[in-house]
C-alpha cells in the first residue's frame, strides 16, 4: 500500500486546508453500469461487479483504518479478490480461444492474470483490456503488456470468433463484449482516484497544515528520529495523519538566563542552549514538552555551562532549569530554528523521511 499512498499524501499536503469533516468512502456512490443483454461475457461482467464492490469495501477500510484482530485484512482482502477474479477473467478467454491457431493470446492472457494476482492499491496497477485498430484489422492487449509481442492479433472475421458462446458475432464485437464486461471491475478505483480522493483527504490535510503551523520547529536530525519513533504509525496501511509527538534532540535556543548567585549586574545575560534529547507532546489540549539540556552564558563571577531540564508551553513558550557548583539558574528561551527555518523546510523532511518507509 505504499506508491499510491505516496501520491495520494503529496496531493493532500498540497492542497488549500478547507477544515471539512472527515468523510468515509460511500460505497453506494459507485455503481457499475448495467451489461447489455447480448454481452457474450455476462458471467465475467458479474464477476468484475462482485471484485469491484471488494474493491470499494477495501478502500473504505483502509482509509477508515480498519484491521480486523481476527481474519484478512483490507488488503489481503482485496489481494485474494483480485487474483480470484483474474484467474476467472483468464479461463473465460482460454476456453473460448486456448486452441485457435489465429486468436493467440494465452501470454497475454497469463500476464494478466499474473499481474492481478501481484496488484494492490499500492502499485496502482490494475489490468485493463483495450482494442486497437491496425492494417490488417485489430489487436487486443492488457494496458500491462510490457512487450508489444504480447499483444494479439483479432482479424476482422474468422469462425474462430463465431462459434464463441454460440453468439455468432464477428471478432471485434466478441472483443469489445470482453473489454466491457473485464474493465467493469476497475470502476470503483477509476472513480475513487479521479473524484473522491480530495473529500476524503480534506481532514487529513487540516491535521498536516495544523502541525506544520503549531508544532515545534525540527532539525534534520529530528524529524529522523521521531519517524522512526512513530515507524509503526508511518508503515501502516492507510494514510496517516502527522506523528503524535516529536523527537527532540541536539536542538538550539537562543536563552535569557538568570543566575542568582551571580555579583551583581552579571545576574541575567543572554546565552545559548542545547536540548540533548526530549520530547514534545504537540497535539495535546495543552501541548506540553520536556528535555534534557544545557545553557551557556559567559560570565566572570559563576561557571559558564549549566544543565538541566527545559519545559515546553503550546508549542511556544519555554522555560528551563539549570544547576552547577551549587548555582541554580532559571531561563527563558526562543528557538533559533524558528528565526532560519520556514515551515516548507519541515515539510520536504517528513516527505523524505515518509517516501523511505514507501519505498
Amino acid at each position: 500500500m505504499r506508491r499510491l499512498l505516496l501520491a495520494l499524501l503529496l496531493v493532500y499536503l498540497s492542497l488549500p486546508a478547507l477544515g471539512a469533516e472527515s468523510a468515509s468512502v460511500d460505497c453506494t456512490a459507485f455503481n457499475v453500469e448495467a451489461i447489455a443483454a447480448d454481452n457474450v461475457y455476462k458471467d465475467v461482467h458479474t464477476k468484475a461487479r462482485s471484485t469491484a464492490a471488494t474493491l470499494c469495501e477495501s478502500i473504505r477500510d483502509i482509509f477508515d483504518g480498519g484491521s480486523p484482530s481476527v481474519g484478512k485484512t483490507p488488503s489481503e482482502k482485496l489481494q485474494q479478490s483480485l487474483g480470484d477474479f483474474g484467474q476467472f477473467a483468464a479461463q473465460a478467454l482460454i476456453n473460448d480461444f486456448g486452441s485457435s491457431e489465429v486468436i493467440k493470446l494465452d501470454a497475454n492472457v497469463r500476464e494478466m492474470q499474473e499481474q492481478l494476482a501481484s496488484t494492490n492499491l499500492a502499485t496502482g496497477k490494475f489490468p485493463e483490456f483495450q482494442i486497437s485498430s491496425t492494417d490488417e484489422g485489430y489487436e487486443g492487449f492488457f494496458t500491462t503488456a510490457e512487450k508489444v509481442k504480447k499483444r494479439f492479433a483479432i482479424p476482422l472475421e474468422h469462425e474462430d470468433c463465431k462459434r464463441v458462446r454460440n453468439a455468432n458475432k464477428p471478432c471485434k464485437d466478441v472483443f469489445t463484449d470482453f473489454e466491457i464486461a473485464f474493465n467493469a471491475y476497475r470502476k470503483v478505483y477509476d472513480q475513487f482516484v479521479n473524484d473522491t480522493n480530495k473529500q476524503l483527504l480534506f481532514n487529513l490535510n487540516r491535521d498536516w497544515d495544523r502541525f506544520l503551523d503549531v508544532s515545534k520547529s525540527q532539525t534534520g536530525l529530528e524529524v529522523w528520529l521521531t519517524t522512526l519513533w512513530h515507524s509503526k504509525h508511518f508503515k501502516k496501511d492507510h494514510i496517516v495523519g502527522p506523528p503524535s509527538s516529536q523527537i527532540i534532540a541536539l536542538h538550539p535556543q537562543l536563552v535569557y538566563e538568570y543566575v542568582d548567585g551571580a555579583v551583581d549586574g552579571d545576574n541575567a545575560e543572554f546565552g545559548v542552549a542545547v536540548e540533548w534529547l526530549g520530547i514534545n507532546f504537540w497535539n495535546k489540549k495543552m501541548p506540553f514538552g520536556i528535555s534534557v539540556a544545557s545553557v551557556y552564558t559567559d560570565r566572570v563571577s559563576v561557571a559558564d555551562i549549566r544543565s538541566g531540564i527545559m519545559l515546553h508551553l503550546d508549542n511556544k513558550y519555554s522555560l528551563g532549569w539549570g544547576y552547577r557548583d551549587g548555582e541554580n539558574s532559571v531561563y527563558f528561551s526562543l528557538d533559533l530554528l524558528t528565526l532560519f527555518q520556514s515551515k516548507r523546510q519541515q515539510y520536504e523532511r517528513y516527505i523524505q523521511q515518509y517516501k523511505g518507509y514507501l519505498e
